[in-house]
């Protein structure tokens, strides 16, 4: 059975907060260098930000050009970093021999996940403003792109939101060593579920799957905002949603730390 350090007083919980997330960023440079970011995550998601906005455009489903499907799938492939690999993440702890530290250490399982994600976040929102700053151009869409660039913070919100799922999905991955399994269908049921490409009023009951999803209602809120509506009732549905899949993410640290405590990590 693994001990745990006492708690510490809130100074020192400060303290080792900052330095976790020193730490956590100077191993996300380790793991995913900043050539690795532009030499590949981001061109990957500009390729596939014209492949699915072409084949809106090809499908003759859109009749604005594919700015829905723009708007959409810019906000879709933060996933990429902060589900898909931000999901990824414990499991490099566990793979290193390093998550036992999590377990005897002072900082809870749970802060400790979300603080060792923030680079993700970052890197998420990163990839979305490549896509706008590259993509939208290439496409055709340089007008589009710029009104979006004014939507910054919900661009930001979603990071957060999406984030939250990664969470969840990285602490469910490391109790049953199923990762690539998790991130990638998470991110695929978003895609499909969120409205990115098809807008959500087309999915018939299978939109309202994508109700307790992120996404869904930040890219809502970015295409009512493009039309000049009111969008607040939207991004409050999408915080809604990120706080609920942070709470399930603290729901299954909870439980894995206390598993992990009696039976070890496998």
């Amino acid at each position: 059975m693994l001990a745990r350090s006492a708690p510490s007083t809130s100074p020192d919980a400060a303290a080792r907060a900052v330095e976790q997330v020193r730490l956590g960023w100077r191993l996300y440079l380790v793991e995913d260098p900043p050539r690795v970011l532009f030499l590949s995550k981001a061109p990957r998601a500009v390729l596939q930000a014209v492949f699915y906005v072409l084949l809106a455009r090809l499908t003759g489903g859109e009749q604005d050009g594919g700015q829905a499907a723009f708007v959409g799938i810019s906000a879709y492939l933060m996933c990429l970093s902060s589900i898909v690999a931000a999901g990824g993440s414990p499991a490099l702890d566990r793979d290193e021999g390093t998550l036992y530290r999590v377990l005897t250490g002072a900082v809870p399982p749970f802060r400790f996940f979300v603080l060792k994600y923030l680079p993700y976040t970052a890197e998420a929102l990163l990839v979305s403003l490549t896509v706008l700053a590259v993509a939208g151009p290439v496409l055709g869409l340089g007008g589009t792109s710029v009104n979006l660039l004014a939507d910054l913070g919900l661009y930001a919100l979603m990071a957060v939101t999406s984030t939250c799922l990664g969470i969840a999905v990285g602490v469910l991955a490391i109790m049953g060593r199923s990762e690539f399994l998790l991130g990638n269908s998470s991110s695929y049921l978003v895609l499909v579920l969120s409205g990115a490409v098809v807008p959500a009023d087309r999915l018939g009951a299978l939109g309202h799957l994508g109700t307790v999803l992120p996404l869904t209602h930040g890219i809502e809120a970015l295409r009512l905002s493009l039309a000049g509506r009111p969008y607040a009732g939207a991004v409050a549905a999408e915080i809604a949603v990120g706080l609920g899949w942070l709470a399930l993410a603290w729901v299954l640290a909870a439980r894995w730390g206390r598993r992990a405590r009696v039976h070890g990590l496998t």
